[in-house]
């Protein structure tokens, strides 16, 4: 009796302990030792007998396991259920999700790279920082005794019953959720096994070679406390490895530096090696891809552990029996797919760091686009409604709940029905008049400010907006009055007559708060957005009435096009030339069979189709263009490179400059087809700089004989056709020379400029297709 009451004592201490450390751990200056340690070690004295210590370590351990083995990577539990108000807005399929972006606020954006030490996260520092403290060998003997023989029951489960004793198959869901669980607690288990039976030998720097030496021969004289070498051939030889391997990683990853020179663990090390380039070389599709990924993930981040030495994998290890002609059975623990992603992540958290960093990559690839990532800015901005304290709304929902229950149900539908109603019609009611009247006294301001001469529009029209907005707060004013007004009259129309006063004027409160509450909730949240897009709309349509008498604006607005007369808008839609034209450029550039071709009449017939979108607007939208636009001159630059493997150019001609002349005229051909779409059929403008960007110059730089002929044929079609000026183009050639490339190329390129200049400074006519076709190299340079 005396044992337990101190154990009772002892427990309630303990968790006094944990109370407080969930209270204060976040404060900053809270220091755990400083704060908890004597009360620790005080209460650690009073545990005398031996079935005490026995006892409080099984309660430790149950503690442990409650909460870690749900925390996440970074250490927070989602055990909390979400807020009612969120889950109906949301909907109760959308909670994964919410789960999601909730962690993108609140949980930590790094786990220290890619590959991270060991470390406690989360509710685990408490039980370790527990641990130090108390200072205890005996408690931390008591405590791996219970470790221990919780590890091997737990690694002994039979977790998959391939047939019941009933005859129906386990669900494969609660098959991995078993594994799930019983995997986590392994574990957890095993990571703080490890930390108790090398605690005693860590130290902070490695120890030098006399005293690394000594230590190594004395303790390679005793025994493990677990025989870890036989559970692993076991697991093996079982097939188990999926359950097996990850619980002995974490055991691992907290040794201390002397641990891989030792006899016993430096054949484990051989043996989790061997398994690794095993997996990694087994083609053996009976294993499930995710167990094979989650072994292989896990020994990657155990063997670059800072106490792991490099030299230990380059030892010349022998080869283990048993383990060179690994097979896996169809009905080993192996083969049965229990790791899902979710699984992985949780185990491997620094694989979702790698996905970061790949994420990040591809958002900065994206910038110049607007990124491929959206990523979320919390920003803290105050509510125009005073919100009551949650005292007040707590009271205040149990008095409606009360108020409701003495009455029928129709009566709280009706109080409902009234308050969405109510709501709907006064913002309707604050858009038409309180917004239509701002707007029409923004437009009289910029009426008279847009025919000043080099107005900045986006600035006159943030100056305009923003002088209205103080004037939008009116609208939770006149929202609270219109509620009040034409609440209390849509109730006593739709209530019974005989109900009494009483009921009547509460149930109008209740409404008229509820439509105030929706009303003024939604318009401090978008007045200021509705203001500006309504504002934006009407300057807009002012700018295109008054955009004939506008100097400043008709000079750069173009006259949006339309479909041809006879147009039916029977074409192929934008995203189909699109993936078309990405096809063409696919088959160039990526990995291709030699007799892998495209037919030069595909080609002619794609430009066709092109051509035909772009007349008929109708399924035009301004990305669409600009995605066309883009593509069009990636093509054109490829065709000028003579990188595009047209079939049906090879041209039975004697001799090969006439080949190569032939070849030449149809690609110009194609060329100029180009060239009038970017004219006449372009509505958005062609960025034909990425022309004589580095890539695309790359392109032509890897030919082994540089043929200028439809480079000069391209670059005289754009001044021809109006899309560059001269200058613009000299300059784009002036800066290919600023990059490193070879020197015959280097020269090639000053000779093309000399040409070009050349040409352009005369009033001669321009060189034509037919007689630049005839040029060949050594031509070129001679005329520079």
């Amino acid at each position: 009796d005396k044992a337990f009451h101190i154990f009772k004592k002892q427990r309630d201490i303990f968790y006094e302990l944990l109370r407080e450390w969930e209270d204060n751990s976040e404060k900053s200056g809270w220091d755990f030792e400083r704060c908890l340690g004597n009360r620790i070690r005080v209460m650690m004295a009073h545990l005398s007998a031996a079935c005490n210590y026995s006892h409080f370590a099984r309660l430790f351990q149950k503690q442990l396991l409650q909460m870690c083995k749900v925390s996440t990577g970074g250490g927070t539990s989602w055990g909390d259920p979400p807020d009612q108000d969120v889950l109906n807005m949301l909907g109760s399929d959308n909670l994964s999700r919410l789960k999601r972006l909730q962690e993108r606020f609140i949980v930590p954006q790094s786990i220290r790279g890619p590959c991270p030490s060991p470390s406690f996260p989360g509710c685990q520092e408490f039980f370790r920082d527990f641990i130090l403290s108390a200072g205890s060998y005996q408690f931390n003997q008591h405590l791996m005794d219970s470790l221990c023989l919780q590890i091997l029951e737990l690694d002994a489960l039979a977790l998959v019953e391939h047939e019941r004793s009933d005859g129906e198959a386990m669900d494969e869901q609660d098959e991995m959720k078993r594994f799930a669980a019983v995997l986590m607690s392994l574990r957890l288990l095993a990571k703080f096994f490890g930390f108790l039976v090398f605690l005693p030998y860590h130290t902070v720097e490695p120890p030098t070679g006399d005293l690394q030496a000594s230590a190594v021969t004395l303790r390679n004289h005793t025994l493990p406390v677990l025989d870890i070498l036989k559970l692993l051939r076991q697991s093996i030889q079982n097939q188990r490895t999926v359950l097996t391997v990850p619980w002995v990683v974490e055991f691992l990853s907290l040794m201390d530096h002397i641990v891989p020179f030792l006899d016993y663990y430096g054949k484990i090390f051989t043996l989790l090696l061997q398994l690794y380039r095993s997996l990694l070389l087994s083609e053996d599709k009976n294993m499930c891809f995710l167990n094979k990924l989650l072994i292989l993930a896990v020994l990657g981040w155990l063997f670059q552990v800072p106490t792991v030495p490099e030299n230990l994998f380059f030892a010349g290890e022998g080869r283990l029996e048993g383990l060179t002609d690994l097979k896996i059975t169809a009905q080993a623990l192996d083969s049965v797919p229990l790791v899902d992603q979710q699984l992985l992540y949780s185990c491997c958290p620094y694989l979702g760091e790698l996905k970061k960093l790949l994420s990040s990559f591809v958002s900065g690839s994206g910038g110049k686009n607007g990124g491929y990532i959206r990523k979320i800015t919390p920003t803290a901005a105050e509510s125009l409604v005073p919100k009551p304290s949650i005292t007040q709304q707590k009271l205040k929902a149990e008095l409606e709940q009360a108020f409701f229950h003495n009455h029928p149900p129709s009566l709280q539908r009706t109080v409902e029905f009234v308050a969405e109603r109510v709501g709907s019609n006064c913002v309707k009611h604050i858009k038409a008049t309180l917004v239509a009247e701002l707007v029409k006294r923004a437009g009289v301001i910029l009426q008279g400010k847009v025919k000043e001469e080099d107005a900045n529009y986006d600035k006159l029209l943030d100056g305009v907006c923003s002088e209205l907005y103080e004037e939008g707060t009116q609208a939770l004013t006149q929202a609270k009055e219109f509620c009040r007004k034409k609440g209390p009259e849509a109730m006593k129309i739709l209530l019974p007559e005989e109900i009494s006063a009483a009921v009547l004027s509460c149930a109008a409160n209740i409404a008229v708060g509820l439509a105030t509450e929706k009303a003024c909730t939604w318009l401090s949240t978008n007045i200021t957005a509705l203001i500006k897009r309504e504002v934006k709309a009407t300057f807009g349509r002012m700018l295109k009435v008054q955009a004939p008498s506008l100097p400043s604006v008709s000079e750069g607005v173009q006259t949006k096009k339309s479909c041809p007369p006879d147009c039916r808008h029977q074409i192929m839609f934008p995203s189909q030339i699109i993936n078309e034209i990405k096809d063409v450029l696919c088959l160039t550039l990526g990995p291709r069979d030699e007799d892998e071709e495209i037919q030069f009449l595909h080609l002619e017939g794609l430009l066709g189709r092109l051509r035909q979108t772009l007349q008929c607007r109708k399924f035009i939208c301004p990305a669409s263009e600009q995605q066309l636009a883009k593509c069009t001159v990636e093509l054109a630059s490829l065709l000028v490179s003579d990188r595009v493997p047209i079939q049906g150019l090879n041209c039975h001609l004697p001799k090969k400059q006439e080949q190569q002349q032939a070849k030449n005229r149809l690609i110009c051909s194609l060329l100029k087809s180009l060239l009038s779409m970017w004219k006449e059929d372009f509505e958005a403008s062609v960025p034909l700089q990425l022309l004589f960007s580095q890539k695309n110059t790359v392109y032509l730089a890897g030919k082994k004989q540089h043929e200028w002929d439809t480079f000069l044929f391209i670059l005289h079609g754009i001044v021809e056709y109006g899309l560059m000026a001269d200058v613009e183009i000299h300059q784009c050639l002036l800066g290919l020379q600023k990059f490193a490339w070879p020197a015959d190329f280097s020269k090639e390129l000053e000779a093309l400029l000399r040409i070009f200049i050349s040409e352009n400074d005369t009033e001669e006519p321009k060189t034509l297709p037919c007689e630049l076709l005839g040029q060949s190299r050594g031509a070129v340079a001679a005329q520079s």
